[in-house]
Parts: C-alpha cells; sequence; structure tokens
C-alpha cells in the first residue's frame, strides 16, 4: 500500500523552500457556512512558525470570505509527490472581503503528509459489482445561487482515484450539472463495506457517443482539512488498490468471486 509519510515542521519547512524557489502551485480549501471554497496559491515565505502563501485571483473561485482562526487545508503536487496539510489563519494582508486574492499567514503545522503522486492512480470501476453513486447538489464554487432542475440523482461509477471520480447518468440528467458545481456525494465500494461520504466539485462534463449516457468527472475536496478527511484519503487508497486487483484477476479465478 502507498501509505503516507509524515513529514515534521522541519521537514515541511524544507519542502516549503523547495516550493518557493519553484514557484510552485497549491490549492487551499476551507469550509465557512457549510460550503466549501477552493482557491489557488502560491507559497510566498516561512519561518519556523509560520507560511505565508499569494492567493491568486480567480473570478470564478470567489467569494474567499477567509477570517483569522480559519481552519484551511493545503494540497500542492511537487515533483513525484502530493504534499497535504491543514492549519490556521494566523494572519491576513490585503486579503478583501468576497475575493480570492491577498496575502494570508498560516501557523506551520507540526506535522504535514506526503504521498507518491501514483497512489493517486486511476482505476476502472469493476464491472460486476456495479456501483452505484447517490449525490445531491451543494451549490457553486463562484456567487451563483441559481438551482439545477433536479436536485438529488443517482449514478453509476465508471472510475476512481484518490482524487476524484467519473460517474454515469441518464443523458436527460446533463441540464443539471455545470463546472463549478459542489456535490456532496456516497457509494458503498463493496458490498460487505460501509458507505464512503465525501464532497466534490464538478470539473469535466461529457454525453456518451451513442447519446444514451452522461459522464460526470468530479474532484473530491476538503480531505486534507482534517484527520478525519484523511482517513478517508487513506480508505479511497486502499479502495483503489482492490479495485485494480479485482480488474486484473483472470475471469473465473476465485480470487474475483
Amino acid at each position: 500500500m502507498n501509505e503516507p509519510e509524515v513529514l515534521t515542521a522541519e521537514e515541511l519547512t524544507k519542502v516549503v523552500l523547495d516550493l518557493i524557489d519553484q514557484k510552485a502551485a497549491g490549492v487551499m480549501t476551507h469550509l465557512t457556512s457549510g460550503k466549501w471554497h477552493v482557491c489557488d496559491v502560491f507559497f510566498k515565505a516561512v519561518t519556523p512558525s509560520a507560511i505565508q502563501i499569494e492567493v491568486q485571483q480567480n473570478e470564478k473561485r470567489i467569494p474567499i470570505d477567509i477570517q483569522i482562526n480559519q481552519p484551511v487545508g493545503i494540497s500542492v503536487q511537487h515533483q513525484f509527490n502530493k504534499y497535504i496539510f491543514e492549519s490556521v489563519v494566523i494572519g491576513l494582508e490585503s486579503v478583501l472581503h468576497g475575493t480570492c486574492s491577498g496575502k494570508v499567514v498560516l501557523e506551520l503545522p507540526d506535522k504535514s503528509e506526503r504521498m507518491q503522486r501514483r497512489a493517486y492512480a486511476r482505476t476502472g470501476a469493476p464491472g460486476k459489482l456495479k456501483v452505484k453513486v447517490l449525490f445531491w447538489h451543494r451549490g457553486y464554487l463562484d456567487d451563483t445561487t441559481e438551482a439545477p432542475l433536479d436536485n438529488y440523482w443517482q449514478g453509476r461509477l465508471l472510475d476512481l482515484s484518490a482524487g476524484g471520480m467519473q460517474i454515469a447518468v441518464d443523458v436527460d440528467q446533463g441540464v443539471n450539472f455545470r463546472p463549478g458545481q459542489l456535490v456532496g456525494l456516497q457509494f458503498t465500494p463493496m458490498p460487505h463495506q460501509k458507505p464512503l461520504l465525501l464532497e466534490a466539485q464538478v470539473k469535466h462534463l461529457a454525453s456518451k457517443t451513442d447519446g444514451k449516457e452522461f459522464y460526470i468527472g468530479v474532484e473530491f475536496i476538503g480531505l486534507e482539512t482534517s484527520g478525519e478527511g484523511r482517513q478517508k484519503l487513506r480508505r479511497l487508497i486502499d479502495i483503489v488498490h482492490e479495485y485494480d486487483d479485482i480488474n486484473q484477476t483472470p475471469p473465473g479465478n476465485p480470487a474475483q468471486e
């Protein structure tokens, strides 16, 4: 299994210095009033007690509504690894209410996690399982307040990674979705397992060539913001490995039963 490697504050400091030098971009997520906010960030400075990041302005990712003492999650891909950690806002500079820009100072966490990017490999859902996905409307990443025609759906899991999934629904349901839409979702990976509850944002939409199904690609959000979220992340990685083993087992092999 691709278990995460726990980094100390000193080790994370060295990583952040490299991120600053390489001008690597990361993602910050936080939850305000029950709604997820997502912003792109760059790392600007690090001290023995704090990390300064700059939030990049993006009209499609507003409002940020960030405040002092706000818990946040940070994730960044660099070289062959993905780094994730949770922190808290201890300072703000030039951050306007309702905007996604300015500098934010975060407390340097005691520990962070590093995972190999291959842990996020995608695999198809085993056809024999016919995994159903239940999901529902949770708003949008921007200021849009419009609601879709329906707000609750059931689809079929096509593929899964630790970072997201692709779902198939009836083609007439396509009018309910657009990029940036937030959804809550639940699926039961294996018949004997407990359901997994996640938050995600719609990233990609496409119609199947035969015109019968509509494909929705979603990216999970908030998994790096808490210990519970990271437990879900580790479970997702285990599920992907389990699906991959089933997919590689020859038909008729008892291991597949």
